[in-house]
Order: C-alpha cells, then sequence, then structure tokens
C-alpha cells in the first residue's frame, strides 16, 4: 500500500496523454530518488504555466503576452495555417517552410466526444478573414483522421461562404522512403488523389 501522497502524484501523472500507470510510478519514484531539487523546480514551473501562459488575442496560439511571437514578427499576412492544437504549431515551425501566419483551433469537430464547432475557435477565424484584405490562401493542417477531415470540410465550407480566399489541404500520401507494399489503402488512396504533375 503507498502512502496518499504518492498514490495522488502518480494518478495526477496518469492523467496526462501517453502516460500509464506504471510510467507514472517510474517518474514519482525517480523524483523522490532525486537530490537535486527537480522536483520543487517542476513544482514550481508547473504553478506558474496557468499563471503566466495565455493564448494569443489573434491566432490562440499559447504565448505570455497579448500577441504570441509569431503574430507580433512581420511575417507575411497573406497565408494562414491553420492546426488543430499548438504543438502542431511547433512541428510545422521544424520544417523552416511555412512563413505565413497560423490559427490553433484548440482541437476538432468530434460529435462522439460533444465537440462542436462553437467549442473551437472557428468563429475567430472567420472574422480574422472577414476583416483582413491580405489573406490571400487558408492551408488547412488537419489529421487525416475522420474528425480531422470533418474539421476540414466544415472550415472549407465556411470559408468559401464568407470569403473569396482560396482554401487548400496538406498533401497526403506516400512518405519518403516509404515502400508502397507497407502502406495502408487509405495513405496510397490519398496519394493517388493528392498526385502531382512532374
Amino acid at each position: 500500500m503507498l502512502p496518499k501522497s504518492i498514490q495522488t502524484a502518480i494518478d495526477a501523472l496518469s492523467d496526462l496523454p501517453g502516460i500509464g500507470s506504471r510510467s507514472a510510478e517510474r517518474l514519482v519514484f525517480s523524483l523522490l530518488r532525486n537530490q537535486t531539487g527537480l522536483s520543487d523546480r517542476l513544482a514550481d514551473s508547473l504553478g506558474k504555466l496557468s499563471e503566466s501562459v495565455r493564448e494569443c488575442q489573434a491566432c490562440h496560439n499559447y504565448c505570455e503576452s497579448e500577441l504570441c511571437p509569431i503574430c507580433q514578427s512581420s511575417r507575411e499576412h497573406k497565408r494562414i495555417c491553420v492546426v488543430e492544437s499548438p504543438i502542431d504549431v511547433l512541428a510545422i515551425e521544424k520544417t523552416h517552410e511555412f512563413k505565413g501566419r497560423y490559427h490553433v483551433l484548440h482541437g476538432v469537430i468530434s460529435p462522439m466526444n460533444k465537440v462542436s464547432p462553437d467549442d473551437l475557435r472557428i468563429a475567430s477565424l472567420l472574422q480574422r478573414l472577414q476583416a483582413s484584405s491580405e489573406t490571400e490562401e487558408v492551408i488547412l493542417a488537419m489529421s487525416g483522421n475522420v474528425e480531422g477531415e470533418a474539421t476540414a470540410l466544415y472550415l472549407t465550407d465556411q470559408i468559401h461562404r464568407l470569403t473569396n480566399i482560396k482554401v487548400s489541404r496538406l498533401a497526403r500520401g506516400i512518405p519518403s522512403g516509404g515502400d508502397l507494399d507497407y502502406l495502408d489503402v487509405g495513405t496510397l488512396s490519398r496519394a493517388l488523389i493528392d498526385r502531382g504533375e512532374v
């Protein structure tokens, strides 16, 4: 039987995505063994997260001021890449290919999980597009699952109803170095549909 404080810490860590009860147990016992003050630093930094981090007023990415560094920068206004979560912004930024701005939805439409368009940052995206005369293209960077596809279709319909802005999707298909015989049918189908001229 574990002391209540240890079990509470294990239960809290187990609630994080990707961390099961065994991983949570290892983390808690590792923190207890650590003599460098790691648990205090961790508690302090996690406590400050809720105090200092907020959503950017323009794009809804996480930041510590009214606008995130990307919205404060001189990056181009012609393209807005719409993503599901702030972690997707990090992934795209690592490519160093996208020079435009972002809009973070904080989720996808999912009737099974009772997430409707009203629960996402869709209304502010549409207002942003209507208010700007500079935006030429919206790039939808949704996941390839059912909820991501449904969200992309909904956004495409809403954007086309309100504006003449071009809407595009990230290409999907064969990964670099991938063999055709290892691909699932959905990925191969998407690769055929999204094929490009050479």
